[in-house]
């Protein structure tokens, strides 16, 4: 079976979960007995560069407007030659552009939905255009086969796109840190509660902060740890200040997946208070470095966590507080979620994820 991989989301990011999702699948079907196939000769990502060789890097060191769209149309200009020679059996699409519709020759394509948060955040993403949305909805109808990463993912996009059920496979993702030996990040508080990635709208950032300041004020040794979603801004940085926690709430970063275990291994709590997830991989990762959970009660996040963590409504401060001092006064419990968190991170693994993938290719092209 031949699979060819589309540049998309190597073009348009630099690292990220969803690139990391197709490094981690990519590079294990690349050893098994298919051939493997990536589009794209023009990239800043950090995975493709160990997929395939003889990249070229667009200015790595200077940042500028619409930097990945140029990346994605130089490669559209000038390697796109994998399409045109239709020496494939199957073309998975990386992300949502419809670029490559009339290059298929009859060739079916499959595509990965991951969530449905810019129709139902709307406000979140006013800066995306609705052509955009439009090419999104264009290029999941037209698929021969949606691959999602969770139920609630596959029940979004029957609700708003009404695509048939038997279109869809549903096929979780595996734990990001699986093989990582945690390495030693140096200034990181004795004693912190960890927040983890984007803190945009419907990552419910603000609230949560709000909600946790009281404890923080409390206690003063205790501190708030970001990594991952960037540097504060002048917004959040005046919030902090209001509330009287600016020295108590660091920004950490994290050079590999080791440093991030690390993290999370020396985290008290790690909180997952956002209104959305399509998976919530931050999860696995924090199961499997012995951090207990504190998560929000809705979409995804149950799916994936099940047992193991201790749910919260992350539109109710009592309740966020309530689930935080509770992990932190009672030891039974810290230590019973910690125990279910390593046996729930077990039913996630990436072998599964390529074994089911391949199973799904396999299926489309016999159709």
């Amino acid at each position: 079976m031949k699979i060819l991989y589309d540049q998309q989301i190597f073009s348009f990011q630099e690292y990220g979960g969803i690139s990391r999702y197709y490094y981690e699948l990519i590079r294990r079907i690349n050893k098994s007995n298919n051939g493997v196939f990536i589009d794209g000769r023009f990239s800043n990502n950090i995975f493709l560069a160990k997929l395939k060789k003889n990249v070229i890097k667009l200015l790595p060191a200077i940042n500028f407007p619409h930097k990945n769209i140029i990346l994605f149309y130089l490669n559209c200009l000038f390697d796109c030659k994998n399409l045109k020679k239709s020496n494939f059996d199957i073309f998975h699409v990386t992300y949502f552009h419809p670029y490559f519709l009339n290059k298929l020759n009859g060739k079916p394509y499959i595509i990965t939905v991951y969530d449905m948060v810019p129709e139902l955040f709307t406000n979140d993403f006013k800066g995306v255009s609705g052509k955009t949305l439009k090419y999104k909805k264009e290029t999941i109808v037209k698929a021969n086969h949606i691959i999602t990463i969770s139920e609630n993912t596959k029940k979004d996009l029957v609700s708003l796109y009404k695509i048939p059920k038997d279109k869809i496979s549903v096929i979780y993702l595996g734990n990001p840190l699986e093989n990582a030996i945690p390495d030693k990040v140096e200034n990181l508080p004795k004693r912190y509660l960890l927040f983890v990635g984007n803190r945009q709208g419907y990552k419910n950032f603000v609230f949560f902060i709000k909600s946790i300041a009281p404890i923080l004020n409390e206690n003063g040794t205790l501190f708030l740890v970001c990594t991952g979603g960037g540097i504060f801004s002048t917004e959040e940085k005046a919030l902090f200040s209001k509330l009287n926690i600016t020295n108590q709430i660091k920004q950490i970063n994290f050079e590999n997946d080791n440093e991030l275990a690390y993290i999370y291994k020396n985290a008290i709590i790690y909180i997952l208070p956002s209104l959305y997830e399509g998976f919530g991989m931050t999860v696995l990762e924090a199961f499997s470095m012995g951090c207990p959970v504190v998560a929000s009660n809705i979409s995804s996040i149950p799916e994936v966590c099940e047992k193991a963590a201790l749910y919260i409504d992350p539109k109710n401060t009592n309740s966020i507080r309530r689930g935080i001092e509770k992990i932190m006064n009672d030891k039974e419990i810290r230590k019973r979620l910690v125990k279910s968190g390593f046996e729930q991170v077990k039913k996630f693994s990436w072998c599964v994820t390529v074994n089911k993938t391949l199973k799904t290719y396999k299926n489309l092209i016999g159709k």
